[in-house]
C-alpha cells in the first residue's frame, strides 16, 4: 500500500475543529518515474518545509494533513479533471482544463518551469488515472473525512491550506517579475472563509512584523474553493509565505532564520486557536 499522505493529529486531549493541509510538501516521486526536469527543476514546484513550519498547530489542538508525493507527479490543490488533453496519447472525455492547465500548471504538469517541458512524450490515459487512484484520491479522501469528523463534533471546521512562494513571481505566474509580500491569505475574495477568523490570521502575522496581502496574486486554488461552504460553518483559507522568510530558494534548504520564523508560525496558531476555541460554544448550539 503505497503511503500518499501523513495525518498528525494534535497533542491535546481534546483537538479543536482546526485543520491545516499542506499538499505540495511532498518531494517523492514513485520508482521507476520519469521526466524530462532535472532534480533542482522539479525542486521549485516544491513547498519545502511547509509540513514541518506547521507542526507548532499540534500543540494548540490542531491537525495537520501533508502530501508525501510531489506536484510534479500530480497536484493535490487542482480538480481532478484539470487536465491538458494535449498531453495525452489518446483523446479522453475526462479532461476539463482550467487556467492552470492553460499555464502548464494543471493536475499533470506540462510545464516544470517557463519553457521547460515535463515530458518527451504524450502520456497514456491509464498513467494519469492510475496517478488519480492511487495518489491524488487517497489525500483527498482523508482531507474530507477528517473535515467531516471535526465538523459533525463541533458543528464547524476551520480549514487552512497551507503553501509557500518563490520569493519573485516567474513566467508561469501570473504575478511575473513582482516581488511578493511575506504573507498572501487567499479566501477567494471573501467567499469561503469566515470573516473574522481570516482577520485574526492576518492580525497575528502584522503584529509579529510581517507584510500581510490578501487575495494578491493568490486567492485560493481549489482545496479552498472546493471545501469551503460557509453557509454550514465549513470554512476554508489559504496561507502562502515567502520563501525568502525561512530557506535557501537556490539550494533548498533552512536559512538560519527556520527556527525563529517556525517560533512566529505558533504564535499565528496560538491565535488560530484561540478564536476557534471562542466560536467552539456557537458553533455547537447554532
Amino acid at each position: 500500500m503505497i503511503s500518499t499522505y501523513s495525518l498528525a493529529e494534535p497533542t491535546l486531549h481534546r483537538p479543536l475543529p482546526l485543520l491545516l493541509d499542506s499538499p505540495h510538501s511532498g518531494g517523492r516521486f514513485p520508482d521507476g518515474f520519469v521526466c524530462n526536469a532535472t532534480e533542482t527543476q522539479l525542486k521549485t514546484g516544491w513547498d519545502a518545509f511547509v509540513d514541518q513550519l506547521w507542526q507548532p498547530v499540534l500543540a494548540v489542538g490542531g491537525s495537520l494533513l501533508s502530501a508525501q508525493y510531489s506536484r510534479m507527479f500530480i497536484d493535490l490543490n487542482r480538480a481532478p479533471d484539470d487536465i491538458d488533453p494535449a498531453m495525452l496519447s489518446h483523446p479522453w472525455a475526462g479532461c476539463n482544463p482550467t487556467r492552470y492547465s492553460e499555464r502548464g500548471m494543471g493536475l499533470i504538469r506540462r510545464l516544470a518551469l517557463p519553457d521547460v517541458p515535463m515530458y518527451n512524450q504524450l502520456l497514456a490515459v491509464e498513467e494519469v488515472t492510475q496517478r488519480i487512484r492511487d495518489f491524488y484520491l487517497p489525500y483527498h479522501q482523508a482531507l474530507q473525512g477528517q473535515l467531516d469528523k471535526l465538523h459533525q463534533t463541533y458543528g464547524a471546521v476551520w480549514h487552512v491550506d497551507c503553501h509557500s512562494m518563490k520569493s519573485t513571481g516567474n513566467r508561469m505566474n501570473v504575478d511575473s517579475g513582482q516581488s511578493r509580500p511575506d504573507v498572501v491569505l487567499g479566501d477567494n475574495d471573501g467567499l469561503c472563509s469566515d470573516a473574522g477568523f481570516i482577520q485574526v490570521v492576518e492580525d497575528a502575522f502584522s503584529r509579529l512584523g510581517y507584510s500581510v496581502v490578501r487575495n494578491q496574486p493568490y486567492k485560493g486554488g481549489y482545496l479552498v474553493t472546493h471545501y469551503a461552504n460557509p453557509a454550514k460553518r465549513r470554512y476554508s483559507m489559504q496561507i502562502e509565505i515567502n520563501r525568502a522568510l525561512y530557506m535557501n530558494e537556490t539550494q533548498f534548504v533552512p536559512s538560519h532564520r527556520f527556527s525563529a520564523f517556525q517560533q512566529d508560525l505558533a504564535k499565528v496558531c496560538r491565535s488560530m486557536a484561540d478564536y476557534v476555541q471562542s466560536q467552539c460554544g456557537e458553533a455547537r448550539h447554532g
